[in-house]
């Protein structure tokens, strides 16, 4: 069935297309014109005008242009602008004009409907205080409802800064309607706070419990259309103390919005307690020094989806009596792009880079080499005794291993609370080294070899959100060469929790786990507890 969608909903295209241009330069698939009001509450087509304000959203015409949804035949679609984000705004509601209910949706998303005439509310409070509209829809075409209604942030602090759960109410004061209780949140979630979209108008924020008549416990705020108003209402000492203050917050947005390129940096370095099991498979618990270091610069509109990751990692251990030694060192650079051709599937390439920095020795000055001499057509196993101190396993950049692949890209879930996707192709994979050495199952060092494959692979990545203090990264990669199933060997697995003590600090437990053959211990493993500093990722 998925097979046939793309020629239909080319054909869809030309045949909308043909009928004439609804908004000007937009990507994406061709939708309708942006709508205003006129006097009798019905939607005329109208050129979207873009927005000024500030909000945390990108505009109505980029807000399109990311919107993954596709219009099938005998369809249209709904589309209400988000200030912030569709998770934190109220649930759109559908109805027939006879009040029937049809749909309910989310802002920043299109609502797939039949053709016809609909009555949308959207906005904070019950369902006869939300903001009706009346809307036409058209098949092939999306009806954008023109932000006539206001939006409200309310962040609550104590007066030495302390982000606090205060409580409070919202009250228009030309109608003296009471639109709900509100609530702040702690410094880790201020990017959680649920916003209010409202009429325009002048409105009271009050202490909650507080009489419409107090002269005392609020402050107000004009909301404007089209705005968004982020406020601060700054309480006393305690949690459910008195308001002393309030106003406007800076208008600068938390993150950078408006442009398909995004960027994030999470570093972090601490003494902690690490075991590491190495690829001799002897386990050690030492006291280590380890930083980290993530770099991720993602690009994603309607069509694409890039993302470029720079990983480095070191950790350094020191047993009493013995030298300091490098335990860990990762140093990985990788790169993802695919193409959509639905929301959920398209073709992808990718490459990756890995080696290390610091140059590995054993543990200790004493190491047998092993190798093979060719004596008469017969491999014959020679040993020799290093005990100068000197015998380096791996050096610094040795060796170099390099990936490519390419295949279909399918994208499982794509929540807030869960990314999920897998990615299923042909891959090959070269190793270059000049003097690196693998211990094998007897504890030897044997001269590492160059190697080149080529094979199918199966990659699994995803994000569990567990609420806003708590997330999992997850990347499984598997390999077969040469497609052999009987082959198939486990090439990574990285698990990545990460606890938000505020907002830009962190404390991060990561697991990696990777197979080599012809070891003694063929799933060498790592754990590592940091404390991490991030910005935007």
């Amino acid at each position: 069935m998925r097979a046939c969608v793309v020629p239909i909903l080319f054909a869809s295209w030309l045949a909308s297309a043909a009928s004439g241009a609804q908004i000007g330069d937009l990507p994406g698939e061709d939708v309708s014109s942006g709508e205003v009001r006129d006097s009798e509450h019905r939607v005329q087509a109208e050129a979207p005008v873009k927005r000024t304000t500030n909000w945390l959203a990108a505009s109505v015409e980029d807000q399109l242009a990311r919107e993954r949804t596709l219009i099938p035949m005998g369809k249209g679609a709904v589309f209400i602008p988000s200030y912030t984000e569709p998770r934190r705004e109220p649930e759109i509601n559908i109805t027939t004009l006879g009040g029937r209910p049809v749909r309910t949706g989310s802002t920043g998303q299109r609502i797939l409907l039949d053709s016809g005439n609909y009555t949308v509310r959207l906005g904070s409070g019950t369902s006869v205080q939300q903001i009706p509209f009346d809307v036409v829809v058209e098949e092939g075409h999306t009806t954008v409802i023109p932000p006539e209604w206001g939006g409200l942030l309310v962040e609550t602090l104590l007066a030495d800064g302390t982000y606090i759960e205060g409580q409070y109410e919202v009250i228009r004061m030309d109608k003296w309607i009471n639109y709900g209780k509100g609530r702040g949140l702690t410094e880790e979630r201020v990017q959680d706070i649920k916003a209010w979209l409202l009429p325009p108008g002048m409105y009271r924020i009050s202490k909650r419990g507080e009489g419409f008549n107090s002269l005392v416990n609020y402050i107000t705020v004009q909301i404007n259309p089209g705005e968004l108003s982020q406020m601060e209402l700054i309480f006393d000492k305690q949690i459910g103390g008195d308001i002393i203050a309030g106003g406007t917050k800076s208008l600068s947005a938390r993150v950078k919005v408006g442009s398909f390129w995004t960027a994030g940096l999470r570093a972090g370095g601490n003494v902690n307690l690490t075991r590491v099991t190495d690829d001799a498979g002897i386990r050690k618990e030492a006291a280590q020094v380890s930083d980290d270091l993530r770099m991720k610069i993602q690009f994603d509109n309607a069509l694409y989806l890039g993302t470029t990751d720079l990983l480095m990692e070191d950790n350094f251990s020191k047993e009493r009596g013995q030298r300091l030694n490098v335990t860990s060192d990762i140093a990985q650079f990788r790169t993802t792009w695919i193409r959509r051709l639905t929301p959920w599937l398209g073709p992808y390439i990718r490459g990756t880079v890995e080696t290390h920095l610091f140059e590995r020795k054993p543990e200790k000055d004493t190491v047998i080499i092993a190798h093979y001499e060719d004596s008469s057509g017969v491999q014959v196993k020679r040993t020799e005794v290093d005990a100068t101190g000197k015998f380096i396993v791996e050096p610094a950049l040795d060796p170099v291993t390099f990936g490519e692949g390419a295949g279909f890209n399918v994208e499982l879930s794509s929540k807030y609370y869960l990314d999920a996707a897998t990615q299923l192709g042909l891959a090959a994979h070269q190793k270059f080294t000049d003097f690196s050495y693998v211990s094998n199952q007897q504890g030897e060092y044997l001269k590492s070899e160059s190697t080149f494959e080529i094979g199918a692979e199966g990659i699994l990545t995803g994000t569990l959100r567990l609420g806003s203090e708590m997330a999992l990264d997850l990347r499984l990669e598997m390999f077969a060469p040469n497609a052999n199933p009987s082959r198939l060997r486990l090439n990574d697995l990285t698990a990545d929790f990460r606890f938000f003590l505020s907002r830009n600090l962190e404390v991060g437990y990561l697991y990696q786990v990777k197979q080599i053959e012809e070891t003694k211990n063929r799933f060498p493993s790592s754990h590592n507890i940091s404390l991490r500093l991030s910005f935007n990722y």
